[in-house]
Order: structure tokens, then sequence, then C-alpha cells
């Protein structure tokens, strides 16, 4: 875990403890997906936080990261050592979290780093002796999943994301049924990706579980953080909008689900 403030110092990089952690204003913790090196990550990381500025977002961010393999074969490797450290996240989360008082405290994830947020709050709602953070308010407050890459049903009752929702304010789960690495993914797991084409069931979707198809604005599977149109969507979740009333969202069909960019017509006949 560490503060978004410049790269990476490599092995002169100093520990710092939890009190060296902004509390004074909002906070946007980052978690990274798959096949990434701590480098690669921490340049993400920069930009990310430089783009969600840009589009006005005033709080503090700050990246957690985990041991991935960083290699694009270690994809199961990966999902071992995000089980692992999820432990390790739940612990930051239980000591960090009352150090932020009434200040918000925001995640976003990006692919795999969903699977990790999940396993970690399921693991926190189900074991009865963790005592709460901060009595009588969400462990997270708005939480933001970018190509998430878990399965399109583990919102649904009795699964490890509908537990985990549970601990938030609210969920907002962005997708693009053209992610190339999620097709992949769906193929390698013989399971359909949330953030491929949203949830299997739209209507078992939790109450405060909300999913954005931004197929007509992304066809990559790193392209949220540098579109301006999700940003700006991202930045008003965390400002605590209602979710029909983010300008520039149109509802969707099914429950919970919502679009954003251009009808897929218009985007068809611009190709043209």
């Amino acid at each position: 875990m560490y503060e978004i403030s410049k790269a990476s110092e490599g092995k002169d990089a100093q520990q710092k403890t939890l009190e060296d952690i902004p509390t004074n204003k909002d906070l946007l913790l980052l978690i990274h997906g798959f096949n990434n090196d701590f480098d690669e990550v921490t340049a993400a990381y920069l930009g990310f936080d430089r783009r969600v500025r840009a589009v006005g977002f005033n709080g503090n961010v700050i990246g957690f990261t985990w041991p991935s393999y960083g290699e694009w074969f270690q994809y199961f490797g990966d999902i071992e050592q995000v089980e692992y450290a999820s432990f390790g996240f739940l612990n930051f989360l239980l000591a960090f979290r009352p150090l932020l008082g009434e200040k918000k405290f925001h995640v976003n994830t990006h692919s795999m780093g969903a699977y990790l947020l999940v396993r970690a709050l399921a693991a926190y709602s189900r074991i009865n002796a963790i005592a709460e953070p901060l009595p009588g308010r969400f462990i997270v407050d708005e939480m933001t999943f970018f190509a998430a890459d878990v399965s399109n049903e583990i919102l649904e009752r009795g699964e490890d994301g509908n537990v985990a929702v549970a601990e938030a304010s609210r969920l907002t789960s962005y997708f693009s049924y053209k992610d190339p690495i999620l097709g992949i993914s769906q193929v390698v797991n013989y399971d359909g990706r949330l953030g491929l084409a949203g949830a299997e069931r739209p209507s078992r979707l939790p109450n405060n579980a909300f999913q954005i198809d931004c197929s007509t604005l992304i066809e990559s599977h790193s392209a949220y953080r540098s579109t301006p149109d999700v940003m700006e969507d991202l930045v008003n979740v965390l400002r605590g909008t209602a979710t029909n009333e983010i300008d520039e969202r149109r509802a969707a069909g099914d429950k919970n689900t919502f679009a954003i960019g251009p009808e897929e017509e218009e985007a068809d006949e611009h190709d043209d």
C-alpha cells in the first residue's frame, strides 16, 4: 500500500505506516489486476491519479499492490496470490478505516482486483468475531469495478459478491462486451465474466449494485481509466450522485443497468 505521489523508488523505497496515509480528505484506493509487476502498477496508478483529478475528484488517492507474478501465463498463479493477499488487505481495512472517521472511503478495482476486494469483504462479513472498524458505517462507501474478472453470477444471493456488497454503500460495475482479455478469461474459466457482459441475471442484482455498459466506448481491457466519459461518470459516483441522476447515462432495460457512450446504431454509423 502506498500513496500515489511519485514513481516507484525500487529498492530505495521506504516503508510507510498507517499514520503516514493522508486522512484529511475523502480517499480513493486503487487495486490492480492480473499480470502486473510493481513498476507497471505504479505507472498505472500515477496515470489514474492524474486523470481522476482532471475530471474533478479532489480527495486523496492511494494504491494497494498485491504480488502478481507479472506474467500472462501465470493467470491461475495470480488467483492464488489474490487469495493470500485478500486477508492482508482485510487487515489493512480494519486498521485503517477508523482513521478516516467521517471521511469517505472509496475503492476502485481493475480486472482481478475485483476478486481480491470481494474475497476480503466476504471474509469480514462471515467472521462474526471481527469487530466493526467504524460502528454504524459501511467499510467502503463507493465500490467501483472496471472490467471485473469475476463470475457473472458473483453478485447473486449466497455468492461472495453478494455478501461483499452488503459492506458497501453502493457498487458500480463498468463492463464492455468488446473486452478481448475477458473474452479469453471467459473461455479459460468456463464461466461468464461480470466485466464482459454484466450480470448473468440482472434481476438478481442486489438493490445497491449497479452496472454500466461501456461497450460503445471500451474495446480493450485497460481503456476505462483513459476514457474521459468513463472517468467523468466515476467521479459523479464518488461524489455520491444518485445512480439515475448522473448525466449522460441512459437506462439499458435490465434492473440497475445503464449505458454510457453513443448508442450502438450511432457508433456503427460513425465507424462507416
